[in-house]
């Protein structure tokens, strides 16, 4: 992979556009003219070169999302503000004096399917803010490379990592999968030589996440019992089964809402009383509200790369009063500071390729790349690096406890950097 030239810091304010800013090593009136196709002149006549997905009057950019599959519930709140991002940044004057149009499609966790909504979209967008799910970034992401498109917002999973157009909000799957096992042995009291379930997805995103966990149980002196589903998996009575007769002492989940709730509930049925960490998208407040109740308010714990909706960070608070004034009677979540951090790492990507005068696919793609320390006021850990492709941007993940009390069903811990997430390399 090439690395790109990388210099630029960025700093969002507490004020509720939470308005990007970083330091560019370009002079605008020095830049030259972009490679690839596009329209206008030079930056050096003070005029923007443009290519696809921009005219005159709008940027458009695209969102592939899960609104019909797994992960349709938080899918939507992040649907819904997203929208509400952009309309506040048009009323403040758009990104370099236009207005941003978002085009959001539904692929329902199908790899295919998102590969077909992305050949279809890519002509008319500069970038994708988002592709939900790592199976369907998986696929997009070769596809968007050939074509130099940023994307954002993907699953987390490592696969992600190894290309220079992809912007990882927070740490990946791998990350949170060693940290899951660091706070269980540091946080929780599991002993060494004692066993840790681990249910994971089939494919990029599950795979990930055991391979941090492996990494950490290695370093930690702990042994995996690995139990492999797939999103089809409703019931893991099975599952649950195998770990208590394997005698467990703590779980890590990397699956679904659904996979959540059947696994907690089945393990408390069956008598086994352990702590259940489930990585980013596992937990979703509606749960609350299922049979599994109780027994996920006993012993079961979140890690999100992202600040959960209880998060008291001044990012956080903008993020859920733009959400509250859009739709007061949505449904919250973690995936509310989520899609608005995913809108202010693209709106910094496309101010920068603005401020460059290559306002195209490229020149985004070159503006993320030139971003080395990244703080968003709490809605990811701060000082996130991006100079290195192949490598997560950062080992730092927020631990939540799943509490009836909390809004969104989360109360926030703190944040972890364990010793086994700091020493994981995906290598090369």
């Amino acid at each position: 992979m090439t690395h790109l030239p990388r210099a630029r810091a960025l700093t969002l304010g507490a004020a509720t556009a939470l308005a990007l800013a970083a330091c560019s090593t370009t002079d605008p009136n020095q830049a030259g003219t972009a490679a690839g196709s596009g329209s206008g002149s030079a930056a050096g006549s003070g005029e923007v070169q443009t290519g696809n997905g921009v005219t005159d009057a709008e940027i458009r950019i695209g969102m592939l999302t899960d609104l019909s599959g797994p992960f349709a519930a938080g899918a939507a709140v992040q649907v819904t503000e997203t929208k509400a991002y952009w309309d506040q940044v048009n009323a403040a004057g758009g990104v370099c004096d236009r207005d941003v149009a978002v085009d959001v499609q539904d692929h329902g966790y199908d790899p295919q399917k998102a590969v077909t909504l992305y050949r279809s979209m890519a002509p008319d967008v500069i970038a994708l803010q988002q592709v939900l799910g790592g199976p369907t970034s998986a696929a997009v992401l070769p596809l968007a490379e050939q074509d130099d498109v940023y994307v954002g917002g993907v699953g987390w999973a490592g696969s992600a990592l190894q290309y220079a157009n992809n912007q990882l909000p927070g740490a990946s799957y791998a990350i949170e999968g060693a940290n899951a096992i660091d706070h269980l042995v540091d946080g929780l009291g599991v002993a060494e030589g004692a066993r840790i379930g681990v249910v994971y997805f089939a494919g990029d995103y599950g795979a990930d996440v055991l391979a941090g966990a492996e990494h950490a149980a290695e370093e930690r002196g702990v042994e995996i019992v690995a139990q492999e589903i797939t999103s089809a998996t409703t019931d893991l009575s099975a599952q649950a089964s195998a770990l208590a007769q394997a005698g467990v002492a703590g779980v890590v989940l990397g699956a679904a809402p659904t996979q959540l709730a059947s696994l907690a509930g089945s393990l408390a049925s069956q008598g086994v009383d352990v702590p259940l960490i489930g990585m980013n998208p596992t937990f979703n407040p509606s749960l609350l509200t299922t049979p599994a109740r109780d027994a996920l308010l006993a012993n079961t714990y979140s890690i999100t790369s992202v600040a959960p909706y209880s998060s008291d960070a001044e990012g956080v608070k903008a993020a859920n009063e733009l959400y509250a004034q859009a739709d007061p009677d949505g449904a919250l979540g973690w995936e509310v500071p989520l899609a608005y951090v995913q809108g202010e790492l693209l709106k910094q990507a496309l101010q920068g390729a603005c401020d460059s005068g290559d306002l195209t696919p490229e020149g985004v793609v070159a503006a993320l790349r030139e971003s080395s320390s990244v703080d968003t006021q709490g809605l990811l850990p701060d000082g996130l690096d991006y100079s290195q492709v192949g490598q997560s941007p950062t080992t730092t993940v927020y631990l939540s406890k799943v509490d009836a009390d909390a809004p969104a069903g989360l109360a926030l811990v703190d944040e972890l950097s364990g010793p086994s997430a700091e020493s994981f390399s995906y290598g090369g």
